[in-house]
C-alpha cells in the first residue's frame, strides 16, 4: 500500500462492520451495495455483532450479499462493559474499538457503519497513504471542529476549540500504529472515566488530538454536505462539490434514516434500490419498527435533554 506498505494488489481489499438486531436491516443493505460494487473476492468483510439469529443471519446473506467472503464474529457485551456510548446508537458502536484485537493479523482494515450505502469502489480508500498514523477519516459535517454548536464538550476534554475532529462512520484503521498507540485501552479508558457526548466519537477525537489523517469527503458523504447545510460548503466547497456529485460512500447520519418514510436525504430513492436487491426486499420505509421505534425515541430524548441544556457536564 503506498506510503505504508499495508497490503499488495492480490489481496483482497479488508472491511469491518458492527451491528446488533436492531441493524440487521441496514446491515443487509450496506453489504449489499458492497457485493453491487465490487468484484467476487475482491473483499474480506469481518461483521461484529453480540448475538445476531440466525435467521438474521441467513437473511443479511440472501441476495448479491450471497457472494461476499464474509466472517461472523461474535463480540461479547462485557468487552466493552462500562464505556459511555452516545445516546443516538447503541453498544454495538463500540465494538469498532475492538478490530485490532479481533483482527490480529492484518494491518489495514476499512470500518463502515451501517447506516451507509456504498456507490463506489473503495479500492482507493484501501491504498490511500495515512502517513504513518493509526487512522484516515473524513471531519465531521456537523462539527468539524472541536468546538461549535453539535461538537464535543471540548473544554471538560481539555481539546483547543479549533481541533479538526472527525466522523467515525468511515474510517481507514492502520492496525499496527493503533495497537503501538495502545489506542483502543486508551479510548475505552476515557469512555469508562467519562460520559462524552457523541461517545466513542468524542474519545477517538480527544484521545488522538488531531494526529489522524484527514481523507477526501467522497469516502464518507455525510448528510449535512449532501443536503448543502454542512460547514464545508463555506470552508471547503470544491471537495464537497465533488463528493456531493459522486461520492463512494454515502452516509445517513441525521436523524432522517432511509428506511423512514418521510426521509428527504437526495440519496435515499438509492439506498432503497439496494434495499430491494437484499434479503429485506418488498420491505416499505417505515416498516422496521424495532429500529425506527427504538432509534427515534431515544434521539427525541436526546435532543429535548440537549435543547435543555442537561448533557452540558453529563
Amino acid at each position: 500500500m503506498p506510503g505504508d506498505g499495508a497490503t499488495s494488489p492480490k489481496r483482497p481489499v479488508q472491511v469491518a462492520l458492527a451491528a446488533d438486531a436492531a441493524f440487521a436491516m441496514p446491515l443487509a443493505v450496506t453489504l449489499t451495495s458492497l457485493a453491487l460494487t465490487h468484484r467476487r473476492n475482491e473483499l474480506a468483510i469481518t461483521v461484529l455483532h453480540d448475538g445476531l439469529s440466525r435467521s438474521d443471519v441467513a437473511r443479511v446473506e440472501e441476495g448479491p450479499s450471497a457472494e461476499l467472503d464474509l466472517s461472523w464474529r461474535r463480540v461479547e457485551p462485557a468487552e466493552v462493559a462500562g464505556a459511555h456510548f452516545s445516546t443516538f446508537l447503541t453498544r454495538a458502536s463500540l465494538f469498532r474499538l475492538l478490530l485490532p484485537q479481533i483482527l490480529p493479523d492484518l494491518t489495514r482494515v476499512i470500518y463502515l457503519d451501517c447506516d451507509t450505502v456504498v456507490t463506489g469502489s473503495l479500492q482507493g480508500l484501501w491504498e490511500a497513504d495515512l502517513g504513518g498514523l493509526p487512522v484516515g477519516a473524513v471531519r465531521d459535517a456537523g462539527s468539524p471542529f472541536a468546538a461549535g454548536p453539535l461538537g464535543t464538550e471540548w473544554r471538560r476534554l481539555g481539546l483547543e476549540p479549533d481541533m479538526p475532529y472527525f466522523n467515525t462512520g468511515v474510517l481507514a484503521l492502520a492496525l499496527e500504529e493503533w495497537r503501538a498507540t495502545d489506542l483502543s485501552a486508551r479510548t475505552l479508558g476515557l469512555l469508562r472515566a467519562r460520559r462524552p457526548r457523541w461517545g466513542d466519537q468524542d474519545g477517538l477525537n480527544a484521545i488522538l488530538r488531531g494526529r489522524w489523517r484527514e481523507l477526501s469527503r467522497a469516502w464518507n458523504l455525510q448528510t449535512a454536505d449532501a443536503t448543502g447545510e454542512g460547514l464545508a460548503w463555506a470552508l471547503w466547497r470544491e471537495d464537497v462539490e465533488r463528493a456531493s456529485a459522486d461520492p463512494a460512500v454515502v452516509h445517513f447520519t441525521e436523524r432522517a434514516k432511509p428506511w423512514h418514510a418521510t426521509c428527504p436525504h437526495p440519496y435515499a430513492s438509492q439506498w432503497r434500490a439496494v434495499l430491494e436487491e437484499s434479503g429485506w426486499r418488498g420491505r416499505r420505509p417505515g416498516d422496521h419498527r424495532s429500529l425506527g421505534r427504538r432509534a427515534v425515541a431515544r434521539a427525541a430524548l436526546a435532543r429535548r435533554a440537549f435543547a435543555a441544556g442537561r448533557l452540558r457536564g453529563s
